[in-house]
């Protein structure tokens, strides 16, 4: 039997042996759709149909993302590029609940072929400004401006 098989019938054994949250995490090393994958050879149907069964039966889904599309890539040239989503999160309903809010962010690649990819569970949103600030050198010219500086 095929090493992720194996896996995943396991994984399939733990998902029924209980109720409790979980989460499943990692490289995945295979897309599970056609746009979760740029260059190379095309997504294998059958592998990515096991692996979507095996989240099914588990109850598991994916968190989706924010940041770059794709969270491991290979080669430099335009012609010899690779670039596939396979490092994700998958939560099941009891997860889900505990922490509706939770986000994944794909953060920057720097010194891996995999990007950094970042599970928040209580998301700390900035707040909107309207309009950037700008500073006035005019405000210099207000006596009162250095007192406002300090104080801040």
């Amino acid at each position: 039997m095929e090493e992720r098989a194996i896996i995943w019938n396991n994984l399939f054994t733990l998902a029924k042996s209980h109720r409790m949250a979980w989460v499943i995490a990692g490289d995945f090393n295979e897309p599970l759709v056609d746009e979760d994958k740029f260059g190379g050879r095309a997504v294998s149907i059958s592998k990515s149909m096991h692996f979507k069964e095996c989240l099914d039966k588990c109850s598991m889904v994916d968190l989706g993302f924010s940041g770059p599309r794709f969270t491991w890539s290979k080669g430099r040239e335009l012609s010899a590029l690779i670039q596939e989503r396979i490092d994700r999160f998958f939560v099941n309903p009891s997860w889900y609940s505990n922490f509706p809010k939770a986000r994944v962010t794909h953060l920057t690649r720097c010194y891996s072929n995999h990007y950094p990819v970042l599970l928040e569970t209580t998301p700390h949103y900035q707040q909107q400004l309207p309009r950037p600030f700008r500073f006035q050198s005019y405000w210099l010219s207000d006596p009162s401006f250095p007192s406002v500086v300090s104080a801040a």
